[in-house]
Order: C-alpha cells, then structure tokens, then sequence
C-alpha cells in the first residue's frame, strides 16, 4: 500500500494549528483534518440557531437553512486549505530541468526555505503581504459584526446571526474571527509566499540564461505550465466556489444589498490582486525570453539567407532546401510569438463569465422589479 505524502510542516502551526490538534486527536490526515473541522464549524452552527429557534424564520427574514453560511464556511474549509496543500506539494518538486521548470520527486525540496522565510514576515513584500490580508480580513469582521447589530437597518430584514438572536451572533462573531482574522489570512500568506519564490525563482532562472521557452512544448504556454499554474488554479478554484457562494447571497439577500455586493465585489478584487499581480511579473519574464529566443532565431535565419545567396544562388536544389530552412525559422518564430502573455487567462475569464450568469440573473430581476413601476407608464404612452 503506498504511503500518503507527509503534511508539509508550514500547513501544521500557526493559521493550520487548530487543523493539527485536530489531526493528533482523531488520527487523522489533512483531507481528514478539513473535513472534521468544516463539520465542525456546521455543527456548532446548527446547535447555536437551534437554541435560539431560527433554522427557520418567518416571511422575509432569513434562518441559518435558509442562509448560504451553512454550507457556504464549511465548503471553504475544505477547498481552499486542499487547494494550498496541491500548491505547497507542487512547489516542493521543483526543479529545473533541461531548461524547464518540472515537477521531480525529490527528497530536498530547494524552495520551502524562502518560503518558510516569506511567512515569518523577514522581507519587505512578506510585510506588506500579512498587512493587507490580514487588514482586510479584520475590516471583513467588523463590517460584518457592524451589519448583524443593526438588522431591519443595514439590511430590510432579520437574520439568524443578528443581535437579536443571542447564540448565533455569540458564535459567529468567535468563528469569524478564527476565520477571517487568523486562518484564511495566513492561507493568503502562503499561496502569496509560493508565487513570490515561484516568480524569484523564474526570475533568476532566467537572467541566468538557465530557463528558456520550448515554443511546440504541448502545455501551450512554452514550457511555463507548472508555474502559471500555480498562479491560476488556486484563483479558478477560489471563482468558481466564491461565485457560486455570491449567487446564493444574493438570493438569501433578495437582490441587491450591501452584503452580496460586497461579496461580489471582494470577489473581483481576489481575481485581480491573486491572477493579474503575479502574472504581470511572469508576463515580463516571458516577454524577455520571447524577444531574446526571437533575436536568436532571426540572426541564424538572416545568416543562412545570407550563406544560400552567397554560395549557391543559382543551385536549385540548395535554394530549395534553404527555402526549408527558412520556412523552418518562420515557423518556430510565429508559435514563439504564439505564447500568451498571460497564460491561462482565456480560462480563468471563460469560468468566471459562466460561475456568474446565477448572480447576474439575480441583479436582472432586482433592477427589473425596481424599474419596472417606473418604466411602466413610458411604455403605455407609446
């Protein structure tokens, strides 16, 4: 029976700490530590709307089942933490190879020292890094404890977590400061600290002359598949799950409010700090290789025009085979230019565009039922 992989040590303290008693006490391993703590979190739930009677509430007020945050918290327990995991084991195989970055078992893992170094915050990105996630995941717990004291205000209605029911508000306010405040930060410093060494490590690579594109390699982005997507899956997956996620928002919000907005909003600005930041600096990296392997090719080009012109102008059969030749350069130099700039982004727009036609449905209707009394009377005058 094969062995599992160890549990990288970075996903056993500080934000995974809670994860890793776990683990001790239930014997289990990280899928296992997820999936216990996300039922957890569903559970305690549960039994705080139970003690205050609101699973359920009547008319336009909202009950714990009829809320996204039952299913919606424990999902992310789950999926991010497995997706920072992939990510970690990944980094840990990389190697250079032959001019490419691969995945190769290896005892040693090269990268994991910058890494562990990024996450104790001893450079000035890493600093920069912990302040803005961590004060956006405090800015996202005082919001929300802002919005639960001032139902019927904020929002046109009541909800299972307000001031108004005791056990649930008490609860969520401790979960979402675990959550928001300590352990979905520190997921961020760690998916922020593999793409800073990934990208530093491409960087060197490069300026070394050891990394190079492979313009027919069959990954469609030259050879750069490991590293891009290291920056893409994680915010595919992250889309698709906070997509999803807003829709039911929306819905449980009847429309549009300030909550499912900034949901919404929080969500576009994901896609943009965790794809477009790090691709930009793989984008220049690409553009550099692109050019100097283009220089390349179109001197040895113009030298072999040059040589067929010279020594065999009027040999058919060596005009021929130059013609090869050159059509040989043309075509290695148009899949070189063929490379996208930012790999992997016709997919993330692609799945982000179809995760959210349900929440663009929900604010078609609102705007429809909002406008609808106003456009009415324009409509009978004609």
């Amino acid at each position: 029976m094969r062995k599992s992989s160890p549990i990288p040590d970075i996903l056993q303290k500080d934000g995974f700490l809670f994860h890793y008693y776990v683990g001790r006490l239930f014997r289990v391993g990280f899928v296992g530590q997820c999936c216990i703590v996300a039922a957890l979190v569903a559970i305690i739930m549960l039994a705080a709307s139970k003690l205050d009677h609101s699973w359920i509430l009547p008319g336009v007020d909202v009950g714990l089942l009829e809320h996204p945050a039952l299913w919606g918290f424990p999902l992310l327990q789950i999926v991010i933490p497995l997706c920072v995991l992939q990510s970690v084991r990944r980094l840990m195989k990389a190697r250079l190879r032959e001019g490419l970055i691969v995945e190769v078992e290896a005892k040693r893992p090269l990268l994991m020292r910058p890494v562990r170094k990024f996450l104790r915050w001893q450079d000035k990105t890493s600093r920069v890094a912990a302040a803005l996630f961590y004060l956006i995941g405090f800015s996202a717990v005082v919001w929300n404890t802002y919005q639960n004291q001032r139902p019927g205000i904020v929002v046109p209605y009541d909800f299972w977590d307000s001031k108004n029911f005791v056990w649930g508000f008490a609860i969520t306010r401790i979960y979402k400061l675990y959550l928001f405040v300590w352990f979905l930060p520190y997921i961020g410093m760690i998916q922020a600290a593999v793409l800073v060494v990934t990208l530093r490590y491409v960087r060197h690579a490069r300026i070394a002359g050891k990394l190079k594109l492979s313009p027919f390699h069959p990954d469609g982005v030259g050879g750069l598949g490991f590293v891009a997507s290291l920056i893409s899956t994680p915010v595919i997956i992250t889309v698709v799950v906070g997509s999803l996620t807003t829709a039911v928002v929306f819905f449980a919000h009847h429309g549009v409010a300030a909550t499912p907005v900034m949901a919404l909003s929080l969500l576009v600005g994901w896609i943009i700090v965790a794809y477009f930041l790090p691709i930009f600096f793989l984008r220049s990296n690409i553009l550099a290789m692109k050019k100097e392997m283009l220089e390349q090719l179109r001197g040895l080009q113009q030298e072999n025009y040059a040589q067929i012109t010279k020594d065999h102008g009027r040999d058919l059969e060596m005009l021929g085979k130059g013609k090869e030749a050159l059509d040989y350069f043309d075509k290695v130099c148009t899949n070189i230019q063929a490379i996208p700039n930012y790999p992997h982004l016709n997919r993330l727009l692609r799945l982000f565009t179809l995760s959210m036609i349900p929440s663009a449905i929900q604010i078609a209707i609102k705007l429809y039922q909002n406008a609808g009394p106003l456009l009415s009377p324009l409509l009978k005058t004609h």
